[in-house]
């Protein structure tokens, strides 16, 4: 590698902390007419820097040195800078990537070459560990005791173990007539038919017997092993994959099961229904793209922890995942970002053009699939903020070329604000959400809503003439004019909005909208308060890109703290508020979330999620007053087996 990039922290404060940082040229000739290229996840004041000028769009940052002097064969650049920011603990707070852009003089002036000029033209740097001021090796650690028998998570209401056991073997047959088990009964054969190696038929006298039972309420069911016979009885599509869900966790996981080979399951009873009747995943597919293949086996893991849905977060300022038929550019330039691409590099992977989008073919195979394992998929698709992606892609209908604003995103964005002043921001709104209600079959839609910056359209003529109409006298008050606008058009097409709690800012959309609790547990409360029903995702408790322990090696962030797998169980939503408490029933459920500014990686997504997931489930699922911390991990430990034989990378908890 012929250059080297250092960072170290020199000096921090509660809210401030001074960096250094050197490039070394390693090579054996000088470094002429260059600029570093990195990425970093925190705002530098670009008037800080003592040598070099910095030019900052969200993570992505190129640096040009002052003079032209060359940077001489093993010689360095050197600069100071600060960003507001608490102290780093994380090695993942510094620079993960970096490449070197060099130009040539191009005397002749001729036109390829001044054309090539343009063109960045990455040249790679070996980056190092971020020098923390102090770093901590304390790694925590959970320790799990024995496994017990039947290790179920989530905890049912009442299992009992009947002693003896059922023999599954490539002679079973899978029985479902009612048109409530379809679903799962296919999710039930194509996991069998993976486990044994052989297709177990799906037939009327099959001694695997879905049976339906109309007194079992929504979600509800009943689990008998016999002998002989299995017994997967329920109400409802929900109860049949819970159902399913709970046999599946049954078989054995013994590296030694040998294919064709007969498996024993112990003989239960289970009686089982949900605390809660929403109970999410959201995972981040816009920072970072997520195959429809990885997608897949998420689905299968949330299925067999019972969640019931995957919130699907598809837009965002860095890309923009869902193909739209009115608007080709938006897969089409804001799916893909790099250092020539319309988008520029964020977060990883940032020398090179990077990206992807889910066609609606993809988008239908999915939900299929996520359908028979009783998971409904919600979209999301953020406005009127983090809109880069599609305002980038779509400058002639998003762009108010009159509006002034200053602003920057909390993400370190000047230009990422739907304006409420053009009507082709309403055409937009209107064309997007229609071609979504028609790919999801889902009730709700997920519009955002979130992290509008302070000072946006506060400099634009035509949303002040906006604001003079409809007697507005708070440019905040436009959000909530946009989220109007989209909770009628979701109306129309006979969908439920959902927004994250700023949603509720300018106090314009009604209390038909589902609101998210993502910033502290009270807004959650006060969201319920005030009428709204409530997902529960306060990020203290539910975020799974925070790090999971505390030395600085952990992978993940921790704006929100640390949250070890012990916070994420003992979580326990509106504790405070008694049973009978109004508010309390407008909580729908909870969730959780993995934003993927650092998730790349199959690999990673998995050690973010496992074992914390499993947790999470519990939550949904087991009413408070069933929940015991050290059953749990010895059922956790018995769960390992399974993590193991699918190959899951979890974090270890010893």
């Amino acid at each position: 590698m012929s250059y080297r990039l250092d960072l170290t922290v020199i000096e921090q404060q509660e809210n401030l902390s001074r960096f250094a940082l050197t490039l070394h040229n390693l090579a054996d000739q000088p470094l002429e007419n260059w600029s570093l290229h990195f990425v970093i996840g925190r705002w530098i004041n670009q008037d800080s820097l003592s040598n070099g000028r910095l030019h900052q769009i969200g993570s992505y940052c190129t640096l040009t040195p002052t003079t032209s002097e060359p940077l001489v064969s093993n010689g360095h650049f050197y600069t100071e800078f600060t960003a507001h920011t608490k102290p780093f603990t994380l090695f993942d707070d510094g620079i993960p990537e970096a490449f070197i852009h060099s130009t040539a003089h191009n005397p002749s002036g001729d036109d390829i070459a001044t054309k090539m000029q343009t063109l960045i033209h990455p040249q790679p740097v070996e980056v190092t560990t971020i020098n923390l001021a102090s770093p901590s090796q304390e790694r925590f650690t959970t320790p799990l005791p024995a496994a017990k028998s039947i290790n179920l998570i989530p905890a049912p209401h009442a299992l009992k173990v009947l002693g003896g056991s059922f023999s599954l073997h490539r002679h079973s047959a899978i029985s479902a007539e009612h048109e409530a088990a379809q679903g799962s009964s296919h999710w039930l054969q194509a996991t069998l038919t993976g486990y044994l190696h052989d297709e177990l038929p799906l037939q009327p006298n099959g001694n695997i017997i879905y049976q339906y039972n109309p007194k079992l309420p929504e979600g509800a069911y009943k689990l008998l092993v016999e002998w002989d016979h299995i017994w997967l009885q329920a109400g409802s599509e929900a109860g049949f994959c819970h159902a399913t869900a709970s046999l599946i966790q049954l078989l054995p996981n013994a590296s030694s099961h040998s294919a064709h080979a007969a498996c024993l399951l112990p003989m239960v009873e289970i009686e089982d229904a949900p605390h809660y009747g929403y109970r999410g995943m959201m995972l981040d597919c816009a920072r970072h793209f997520h195959p429809v293949p990885r997608l897949k086996f998420l689905i299968d893991q949330l299925a067999r922890y019972k969640f019931n849905t995957f919130h699907w977060h598809l837009t965002d300022d860095e890309g923009w995942r869902l193909e739209i038929d009115a608007y080709p550019a938006l897969t089409d330039m804001g799916a893909w970002r790099g250092p020539n691409e319309t988008l520029a590099p964020q977060f990883t992977t940032i020398s090179q053009r990077y990206g992807g989008y889910y066609t609606k073919d993809q988008v239908r195979e999915l939900i299929t699939y996520a359908a028979d394992r009783g998971i409904t998929i919600i979209p999301e698709i953020d406005m009127p903020g983090h809109c880069r992606a599609a305002i980038r892609a779509l400058p002639e209908l998003l762009v108010d070329r009159n509006d002034h604003s200053q602003y920057r995103s909390i993400q370190g964005y000047p230009d990422n604000i739907l304006t409420p002043a053009l009507p082709g921001t309403y055409a937009f709104i209107q064309t997007v959400l229609a071609e979504v209600c028609e790919l999801f079959p889902a009730p709700y839609v997920h519009i955002g809503g979130d992290e509008v910056p302070h000072g946006v359209w506060t400099d634009s003529p035509g949303c002040r003439a906006l604001m003079v109409e409809h007697g507005y006298r708070d440019p905040k008050e436009l959000q909530g004019h946009l989220l109007r606008y989209a909770e009628e058009c979701l109306a129309a097409h006979g969908k439920r909005m959902m927004g994250w709690e700023e949603a509720t800012h300018g106090d314009k959309i009604s209390t038909n909208t589902v609101i998210f609790s993502w910033q502290n547990e009270e807004a959650g409360e006060q969201a319920a308060k005030a009428g709204f029903d409530v997902i529960m995702q306060p990020a203290q408790y539910t975020y799974l890109d925070l790090a999971q322990g505390f030395s600085a090696d952990e992978p993940g962030v921790d704006w929100a703290g640390k949250l070890p797998l012990d916070k994420v169980y003992q979580y326990h939503p509106l504790a405070n508020l008694p049973a009978s408490d109004p508010a309390q029933q407008r909580i729908l459920g909870i969730q959780c979330g993995l934003w993927c500014e650092l998730v790349n990686s199959q690999s990673r997504l998995e050690y973010m999620l496992f074992p914390r997931l499993l947790a999470i489930a519990e939550l949904g699922w087991t009413s408070p007053d069933q929940r015991s911390w050290p059953d749990f991990k010895a059922r956790l430990n018995g769960q390992l087996a399974y993590l193991d034989k699918a190959g899951i990378n979890y974090r270890r908890c010893e």
